[in-house]
């Protein structure tokens, strides 16, 4: 247990390296130890939003398939290790303490930073432990994210929005010129539902580099809303398959799109001889919760009163989350929130304010983390009703005290603020167990 917790302090420790745009380290630890990742297949997902959701499906589905599949995703909510997975199993803290003391000197030479390192490390533990298909998540944009040494099977960008304006450009141009530097050479890529300038620009590096470049957007898909199931279903029809009552636990209408996206790359990895049933698509996506152990998309905590989980963080991802909360019936909005500094947090408050919510505005334990009084005040300009909070297990308390059985408590935000969040009711129904 100090092994690990030392193992841990010295990867959170790499932070203070700050965001290093470049390939440069990357492949310095790659080729340390034999260039891993040139033995296993992969799919590589890039995309504003919707890029957990989109990598947790797929690899659920390669699972239900029989296939060996890591997933590599980020941030974590609960603990690092959910980070790196292999059907569904995250990385054991003996095998995370031994990958890091093997990259160690290499790490310290190249001074590579916390993102680097750990691409490191999922890289080389899924080529030891033999995974047939990797997906891995990029971290940030795509042409300089330390990802991008994969040759996938497939690419995938689900989405393009503002975000990261300060690494990736203020421009949705500028954004889709990034994202689409995970486009490879004669390997496909599938793209989302996005407006027509990064679309095209996307076109343009695929046509440059002899990709095809698959749309959804002739593929017919209609989602139903559960109620408080927990339980959604989409029908839908490919030029290859068809799907009616196609069960998700991924609640949150927005999931339809990341649906559409991520079985449309399934349908391309069978031109690429990876064999997957529509039997196992099937499988997969209902059972994306227990195969991969993806969380906090949408995620319905309890039912009465209703608690809703979102780890929306950005301005696009919130009006999805709203968008989502329609098909629910509720009388007062309690809201959860905290946010980074470096996001657009005035454009996600107005948009939450519209809504005229009871705000408890939190800042989780991370530097890059806005000042509640900050949110407060802000939330207090729109006429809502707004206190600020010492953490944010306080301001679950709070908002659980304030909730009567007819209100919907909805947190949102932040990936960090969605871990600590979930880490205080995890602990307030253990309080209340018998």
């Amino acid at each position: 247990m100090l092994q690990t917790r030392s193992t841990l302090n010295y990867l959170y420790g790499l932070q203070t390296f700050g965001i290093k745009l470049g390939l440069r380290n990357i492949r310095a630890l790659l080729r340390f130890c034999n260039d891993p990742h040139q033995r296993f297949r992969s799919v590589h997902i890039a995309g504003t939003n919707g890029k957990g959701s989109t990598s947790a499906m797929i690899a659920a589905v390669l699972q239900a398939a029989g296939y060996r599949t890591g997933l590599y995703t980020s941030p974590h909510l609960l603990q690092f290790n959910e980070r790196i997975r292999i059907n569904g199993r995250m990385i054991s803290d003996a095998d995370l303490v031994r990958y890091t003391e093997f990259f160690r000197p290499k790490i310290d030479a190249t001074r590579a930073t916390f993102f680097e390192a750990t691409t490191a490390i999922a890289f080389k533990y899924f080529a030891d432990n033999k995974v047939d298909v990797a997906v891995v998540e990029t971290g940030m944009g795509g042409r300089l994210d330390a990802t991008n040494v994969l040759v996938p099977e497939v690419s995938v960008i689900t989405s393009i929005s503002k975000d990261h304006t300060q690494h990736l450009g203020n421009s949705l141009t500028r954004i889709a010129i990034e994202k689409g530097g995970i486009i490879k050479r004669g390997r496909g890529c599938v793209v989302g539902a996005m407006s027509r300038r990064p679309l095209q620009e996307l076109k343009n590096i695929a046509r440059q580099r002899g990709s095809e470049l698959i749309t959804t957007e002739n593929l017919h898909a209609a989602w139903k809303d559960s109620g408080h199931s927990g339980i959604g279903s989409i029908s839908m029809s490919t030029a290859a398959s068809s799907f009616s009552d196609l069960r998700t636990p991924l609640l949150g209408r927005y999931q339809l799109e990341n649906i559409k996206v991520a079985v449309t790359a399934l349908e391309y990895l069978r031109s690429r001889e990876i064999t997957i049933p529509n039997v196992a698509v099937r499988r997969g996506i209902e059972e994306v919760h227990r195969l991969t152990g993806i969380r906090g998309r949408f995620e319905i905590l309890r039912e009465r009163p209703l608690v809703i989980l979102d780890v929306g963080h950005n301005p696009s991802a919130v009006a999805a989350t709203i968008g989502s909360l329609a098909a629910f019936s509720y009388r007062k909005l309690v809201l959860v929130f905290g946010v980074m500094k470096d996001k657009d947090f005035r454009s996600m408050i107005r948009k939450l304010a519209s809504l005229k919510p009871i705000v408890f505005a939190v800042q989780p334990q991370i530097e890059r983390a806005l000042s509640p009084e900050v949110i407060a005040e802000e939330f207090r300009k729109l006429k809502c009703r707004a206190r600020s909070c010492n953490d944010v297990g306080e301001g679950i308390r709070l908002a659980m005290r304030t909730q009567t059985k007819d209100d919907l408590l909805l947190v949102c935000g932040s990936h960090y603020v969605a871990g600590e969040a979930l880490e205080a009711l995890l602990k307030i129904v253990r309080r209340k167990s018998p």
